[in-house]
């Protein structure tokens, strides 16, 4: 979600030059970025939006490599490759289990098939136990930066998930739970920017995050609520669905947000605003998708326990 304040958690100036020409970037750069990204996600086929998404998610991380205190280039790039490699290891999951039988003549080892759509829930458990710790303990993440190691892995860990959970997503449920998915965070972000800047008075994290507030973090759970419902409502979900969509929904926005204070942990650790410079006015790639990297993993293990277990 937008933060209104620089790294120091002083607020930017709304009045001067610098703030206008930034807020006009960000809105060009949207104006080019959307249409594009709505396109991709309901235009490509199952295949290229796996490839264009991996690597978006490899993109990110190269910044997110820096950001673990990763600074030479063969360091950032073995930390890519990592990513990649895991990326190869999922595409390729049925073949690999499908030779390991015929190897070990062990039919048994095909029921791992689903084995990485179901890492979905323990990582829905991680990310709530982490916003836990987010909310409770903010000066001390702040004031006590994990180990490098532990940060890389994490890292590596939430870019893995997330390309794995958004290309389920996209190949069991259609690129039409990809368009909800991205309209559901940018409406969130929209609303909480917005109703944040006009009512906010409670920061959230202050520590972690300045710029955001309560209000705005009930206001986006507020609008998306009602978005759900109506989204709900128009592809003509039953009463008790459209209940279960909507919590479903609210408890991806607010995973999102944990997401995005995630980025902004690692980001106060390395003393930077932005993860990066890709995006004018929008900082780093990362910026742009930190909160997609944990509602997609909330929004499949959603719909994947209501075709497992409802």
């Amino acid at each position: 979600m937008a933060d209104s304040r620089n790294v120091q958690g002083k607020p930017l100036s709304t009045n001067g030059p610098l703030w206008n020409r930034t807020l006009g970037l960000r809105i060009l750069t949207a104006a080019v970025l959307i249409p594009l990204v709505v396109w991709a996600a309901y235009a490509l086929s199952v295949r290229s939006f796996l490839i264009v998404w991996g690597a978006i998610i490899l993109a990110a991380a190269w910044e997110w490599g820096a950001l673990a205190g990763i600074r030479n280039r063969i360091g950032r790039g073995v930390f890519v490759g990592l990513v990649l490699a895991a990326q190869v290891l999922a595409w390729y999951w049925p073949e690999l289990l499908n030779w390991v039988a015929d190897l070990t003549d062990w039919q048994g080892v095909l029921s791992l098939v689903l084995a990485l759509d179901y890492i979905a829930f323990p990582t829905v458990a991680a990310w709530l136990v982490l916003g836990f710790f987010l909310r409770t303990w903010p000066d001390k993440l702040v004031g006590r930066p994990w180990p490098q190691g532990a940060q890389i892995f994490v890292a590596w860990f939430v870019l893995f998930t997330a390309w794995l959970m958004m290309a389920r997503l996209r190949a069991n449920f259609g690129n039409a739970s990809i368009l909800y998915l991205l309209f559901l965070i940018w409406i969130a972000d929209t609303s909480a920017y917005f109703i944040g800047k006009k009512w906010g008075r409670t920061p959230l994290v202050p520590a972690i995050s300045p710029g955001k507030t309560m209000a705005g973090v009930y206001g986006a759970l507020l609008v998306c609520a009602v978005f759900a419902g109506v989204i709900g409502y128009m592809v003509e979900l039953k009463a008790k669905l459209v209940v279960d969509f909507v919590m479903l929904s609210v408890i991806a926005v607010l995973v999102s947000i944990c997401g995005d204070l995630l980025i902004s942990l690692y980001k106060r650790w390395a003393g930077v605003k932005d993860s990066g410079k890709l995006l004018p006015g929008h900082g780093g790639l990362l910026d742009r998708i930190d909160s997609l990297l944990a509602s997609s993993v909330v929004l499949y293990a959603g719909f994947l326990g209501r075709r497992l277990f409802w």
